[in-house]
């Protein structure tokens, strides 16, 4: 009954958002995106940061609605995303970003709220549409507790190199902000980050991508443990003064119907790579991923004991240009006696789960 449920919202969705961008002047557009999910794990703790995945089956763990709208006048550009991501109620969804930039020849300068220049997906994080699997891997894409967007200013510079190579370099530092993570049932982390830099290197050719970055930040953590029912505070745990520094190194290349992405993080408190195989087959792209994250040192302060594993199995269909179903397995395994992908503390006594997911992905 479920299944059948779910399939009738797939085919009503996939009729509605056949339209493309909607351009509601020569200089104004919008567009916009979302994924919706079933899914069930077959362990009962929680499961990936912000989605919190157990084996009661979920309509609503991955859901995600976003909309954007661009202007452009000569030099001038102004964007605003605005998305009801996984973790948010609908009533409050987050402004991902709303900058205003300028070109001058090759350079764009840009200030506002900005999307965070880390990884190889980072520019489209939330539109599951854009790539291939249901989810970006876990073990690298929620390195950072899933902080994605900063508030400041960057430097976009690009250029041609030798008539085939495009090179985008962008440097970026945040100004001071506060970020709140609804990490487990019973514990909110609060970020007061004080600095936050970086630069990223992106360069792609006809048939390949490569992405180079560095990011550091300073900041301030406090733990605060609620009871189940989500009730004001009532033990705080401050841990000031601490810092993360990372180096990621991703790239994408395609053969024809073969499609390799890789990417590596080395950071002071854990090492992070995936590798992710796809083949496309007309309108199908079978694909498999495998992820690890290996814990430097464990620290309560840095909610870092994530030491673990996962391999994903999965199957994509395009059903129409803009709107994709993927049908997903992913198994995840915890190391030492850690977290692994696992959202709750301490460690779960059964390190394995396996999760099911069906999702359809959109883009209009």
């Amino acid at each position: 009954m479920m299944l059948k449920k779910l399939m009738v919202l797939l085919l009503s969705s996939a009729s509605f958002y056949s339209a493309a961008t909607i351009e509601l002047t020569e200089q104004l557009s919008l567009s916009g995106f979302g994924s919706t999910s079933l899914t069930k794990s077959d362990n009962s703790t929680p499961l990936i940061i912000n989605r919190k995945i157990t084996d009661e089956t979920c309509w609503d763990c991955d859901t995600t609605f976003g909309i954007q709208l661009d202007y452009y006048n000569d030099a001038f550009k102004a964007s605003a995303q605005l998305v009801k991501r996984p973790q948010d109620e609908w009533s409050e969804p987050e402004l991902e970003w709303a900058y205003v930039g300028y070109n001058i020849g090759e350079l764009e300068i840009r200030a506002g709220r900005l999307r965070l220049p880390v990884f190889l997906a980072s520019e489209y994080y939330y539109v599951g549409h854009a790539y291939n699997y249901a989810r970006p891997p876990v073990e690298l894409y929620n390195s950072i507790l899933g902080i994605t967007a900063y508030n400041g200013v960057n430097l976009v510079w690009n250029t041609v190199l030798f008539d085939e190579y495009q090179l985008s370099i962008t440097p970026f530092i945040s100004l001071s902000e506060t970020n709140t993570i609804d990490a487990t049932q019973t514990l909110d982390i609060e970020l007061d980050i004080d600095k936050m830099s970086g630069i990223s290197l992106a360069l792609s050719g006809e048939y390949y991508r490569w992405n180079l970055s560095y990011f550091s930040a300073d900041f301030d953590q406090t733990f605060k443990f609620t009871n189940a029912r989500r009730a004001p505070p009532y033990f705080e745990l401050s841990f000031p003064n601490d810092h993360i520094e990372l180096f990621s190194l991703g790239a994408e290349y395609e053969f024809d119907a073969l499609l390799l992405t890789a990417e590596r993080q080395i950071a002071n408190l854990r090492s992070t790579w995936y590798a992710s195989v796809a083949y496309k087959i007309d309108k199908f792209v079978p694909y498999v991923q495998y992820g690890e994250n290996r814990a430097k040192q464990t620290s309560v302060s840095t909610f870092a004991d994530k030491s673990g594993s996962s391999l994903v199995v999965g199957m994509r269909y395009d059903l129409l240009y803009n709107v994709s179903l993927n049908l997903e397995w992913q198994h995840f395994k915890s190391f030492g006696g850690q977290r692994g992908s696992f959202v709750e503390t301490p460690s779960p006594q059964d390190t394995e789960a396996k999760l099911y997911t069906l999702m359809l992905n959109f883009v209009f």
